[in-house]
């Protein structure tokens, strides 16, 4: 008997959003259906920081618990908690589960005895979720995105570099969010690149959520033991992809005043590869060549700037008016 459907590739394309699809079939798909970075993904349990997808949606991956191996048959590459190789990443992590990754089609989880529900999901979310949008040759960025009048405006940078706080502060002068922590890019069939969007929670840290005007105390946690907080902005979610308009990179450094400066293309594709989310899956993944690919196209379409703020002292309400001025907003 026929199966329900999810998605595969298609040669097909339409402008300004992710490569079309057209169906197969699996059977016993998990029963939630969500939205998050243009896919639709069928989830064991809810996700509420995600949006919701229509049940009859196609859908392009699945998320559902498992038996996971303690390692890949062939590795191509072994880190602290993961291996890769070609289509498939095995990973582990100590406060929530062991994870593969394969083929950008499926998440298969197994927690391990008494881990927190909540770092399961958050978990998922990142490292995992970066292989299999990094197997689905989409290009994830360690980045922030809100949604300005021209397009996406992108924050990339380091951890710590200021991002999250950044598009926060932008959130409080009005601005929507398209995603934050993770811009997954996509190229349209003119060539013009976009940025999907993420999903409605910002994961701060306390100090910053206090500078917000947050009471960290009362902010949820993202799991027990994790001392960031979780901030919901799902009234001020953008959750259709945009062209991209701007890309920033964040960098705090020994300066008193923030200084801005646009990069070479070849320091564009160098930043790029840098701040690609996960970039350490991409070689033994056997992705290097559209990896870099994409970079290019990316830095050949839109400039990069560099953005120097103090390291001490700073101050993101200024930063958000520099920076506003700079992307043509009064």
């Amino acid at each position: 008997m026929a199966g329900r459907e999810i998605s595969t590739w298609s040669d097909e394309r339409t402008a300004g959003r992710l490569p079309a699809l057209v169906a197969s079939t699996l059977d016993n798909l998990p029963p939630h259906r969500h939205r998050v970075y243009g896919l639709t993904v069928a989830t064991w349990i809810p996700f509420p920081e995600l949006e919701p997808a229509p049940a009859d949606a196609p859908v392009d991956a699945v998320f559902r618990l498992g038996e996971v191996p303690t390692e890949l048959a062939s590795p191509q590459f072994s880190g602290a908690c993961f291996q890769t190789a070609p289509d498939s990443l095995l990973m582990w992590v100590t406060e929530g589960a062991h994870y593969l990754v394969r083929a950008g089609r499926e998440i298969i989880v197994q927690p391990k005895p008494g881990a927190p529900l909540d770092a399961v999901r958050v978990l998922l979310l990142c490292w995992p979720m970066g292989a299999l949008l990094l197997q689905r040759r989409l290009l994830p960025l360690h980045a922030s995105v809100i949604a300005a009048p021209r397009g996406a405006v992108a924050f990339l940078g380091a951890s710590r570099a200021g991002k999250s706080t950044l598009a926060a502060h932008f959130r409080k002068a009005g601005f929507r969010v398209l995603s934050d922590d993770i811009a997954v890019v996509h190229f349209a069939p003119d060539g013009r690149p976009w940025i999907a969007p993420g999903y409605p929670q910002f994961k701060l840290w306390p100090e910053v959520a206090e500078k917000l005007g947050e009471d960290a105390r009362r902010m949820p946690n993202l799991w027990p033991s994790q001392p960031k907080r979780s901030l919901s902005f799902r009234s001020e979610f953008h959750s259709t992809s945009l062209p991209i308009a701007r890309l920033y990179v964040l960098e705090p450094v020994a300066t008193d005043e923030v200084q801005l400066s646009r990069l070479a293309p070849f320091e564009s594709i160098r930043c790029l590869a840098e701040h690609t989310y996960r970039a350490q899956f991409v070689p033994g993944l056997g992705l290097q060549s559209s990896h870099f690919q994409s970079i290019a196209r990316l830095a050949d379409a839109v400039p990069l700037t560099r953005v120097r703020r103090p390291a001490q002292g700073f101050q993101p309400e200024k930063l958000t008016s520099v920076l506003a001025a700079d992307f043509g907003m009064p």
